[in-house]
């Protein structure tokens, strides 16, 4: 009988677990973009990157136009979503000018007595939100903006039937605090001088901040170096903070969906997490990496992209470096992998039709 048990028990540790018949396979570049995109976003029939070129920010659409983004000064921008009728939403931030009068020339004959007109400077900070609204077909719709009171750093953008939502940080003198606001709307503040707010994503009428804090927040202390955080807020205040800590460590969250499914780092691991509506983890893993993962959920398939340092125990098939792109069940298995022969992440997302989208290095990659 015993024989009998350690038999069944040798047999049954050397069935690999469902990770261990992932194996890793190359992904298929979709396109070559403007060197200088830093953000990708998609529709589910339409992908676009967006970045910065000299004073102002583009969106270019792949197999589509190329859209500069201009404000009449200088701009930039820097996060970007879609609408449920798959149009673009790109928001920056942009400059006030600085208007003046030239004093006048002595010794300089004016016989028609001409009065000099304002001149203007575009080398204030950029205190004014902005976003353009972009059609499928690369047809700028709308521009808006908005006064904030200092200068700002928009990090996300979320468009829905109660209108447009922005986080990002603002510069609080000293430091920075982070920010969530409704379009036209008063600013919610997170943290007094040493808070970036990353990412946001809505849960019913609240929406989940995440980032990174080194300051008190609420009743929470900071425990490492600077602490990764999930903040709700709900009626424009802030009503409750989970933050994520290791010691004598730098964690941060960087990207957030509807589904909770956070990617981030401690130091230079990479960090993803599943959590539920009360901010418990369901599940997580680490990552040797030299960076941060970021996250992206389409249906019930959960993404997680980061560059991999070496092998990790979760995919016992995975032995090299390069951008490994990891897609995980309900409980955090790992159902399959694709990967890029890269050593930088510069965005991802996903959508229904093509999966995983990831850019690096002026070139988007597609399972």
């Amino acid at each position: 009988m015993k024989r009998a048990l350690f038999i069944f028990a040798l047999i049954f540790s050397a069935l690999p677990r469902a990770e261990a018949a992932v194996s890793p396979k190359l992904m298929t570049q979709l396109a070559q973009v403007d060197s200088s995109a830093s953000a990708v976003v998609a529709s589910p029939t339409q992908v676009a990157v967006i970045g910065n070129r000299d004073i102002n920010g583009f969106i270019q659409f792949v197999n589509g136009p190329t859209l500069e983004l201009t404000s009449g000064i200088e701009s930039f921008v820097s996060a970007a979503t879609t609408d449920s009728q798959g149009n673009f939403f790109v928001v920056g931030a942009s400059a006030n000018p600085i208007v003046g009068t030239l004093p006048p020339i002595n010794g300089v004959l004016n016989p028609d007595n001409v009065v000099s007109d304002p001149v203007s400077s575009n080398k204030s900070d950029a205190t004014n939100l902005i976003y353009w609204k972009v059609s499928s077909a690369g047809t700028l719709l709308e521009t808006q903006t908005m006064a904030m009171p200092s200068a700002v750093l928009p990090s996300s953008i979320l468009v829905d039937n109660a209108g447009i939502t922005i986080s990002g940080t603002i510069f609080a003198n000293p430091g920075y605090k982070g920010f969530i606001t409704t379009w036209n709307g008063s600013p919610t503040f997170i943290g007094k001088s040493s808070t970036q707010v990353n990412s946001i994503s809505k849960i019913g009428d609240s929406i989940i901040a995440v980032g990174q804090s080194s300051e008190k927040l609420l009743n929470t202390n900071l425990k490492g170096k600077a602490d990764g955080f999930l903040a709700k807020i709900s009626e424009n205040k802030l009503i409750s903070v989970q933050r994520s800590s290791d010691t004598n460590s730098n964690r941060a969250w960087r990207s957030n969906n509807s589904s909770l499914l956070l990617g981030g780092n401690s130091n230079s691991t990479a960090v993803i997490t599943k959590f539920n509506n009360n901010f418990t983890p369901v599940w997580t893993d680490r990552y040797p990496s030299n960076g941060a993962a970021l996250t992206a959920v389409v249906g019930k398939l959960n993404y997680g992209a980061f560059i991999s340092t070496g092998a990790f125990k979760a995919l016992p098939s995975w032995k090299r470096k390069g951008l490994l792109i990891l897609t995980f069940d309900g409980k955090g298995l790992i159902t399959a992998a694709s990967y890029v022969n890269a050593s930088q992440i510069n965005a991802f997302t996903a959508n229904s039709t093509l999966g995983p989208i990831v850019l690096s290095g002026g070139f988007l990659y597609r399972a």
